[in-house]
């Protein structure tokens, strides 16, 4: 019987970053666990973020909150409203890694949960 060496592939988040915003600083504390736990990733505020910086990343990690204002567009309240409606249309993200978490808040926000 011959031994059979089995490796398992990796993702490396080198190249990744945490965007969050947050109206309450709960979207911010839980994006910093998710950066430490990827190993140190920075996290950054998508309202200070440029366009080119996020070009720049090969994954990118985002954090929104439930946050609703009731409003039919820009409902959140935080930065992630300007940035979905004026900056994502330019941005080609094809070939990134993407991975989104919300905070969720099912009891205050039912019908939009």
């Amino acid at each position: 019987i011959s031994n059979v060496l089995v490796s398992r592939s990796a993702t490396s988040l080198d190249g990744a970053v945490v965007y969050y915003s947050t109206s309450t600083g709960n979207t911010e504390t839980v994006a910093q666990y998710i950066a430490d736990a990827a190993g140190g990733l920075d996290i950054v505020d998508i309202g200070d973020a440029s366009d080119d910086e996020i070009k720049g990343f090969d994954g990118l990690i985002i954090g929104a909150p439930t946050w609703h204002t009731g409003a039919d567009e820009q409902r959140s309240g935080t930065s992630w409203d300007d940035f979905l409606y004026d900056n994502l249309p330019g941005i080609d993200v094809e070939g990134k890694t993407v991975a989104v978490f919300g905070m969720g808040d099912q009891e205050g926000y039912g019908d939009n949960y």
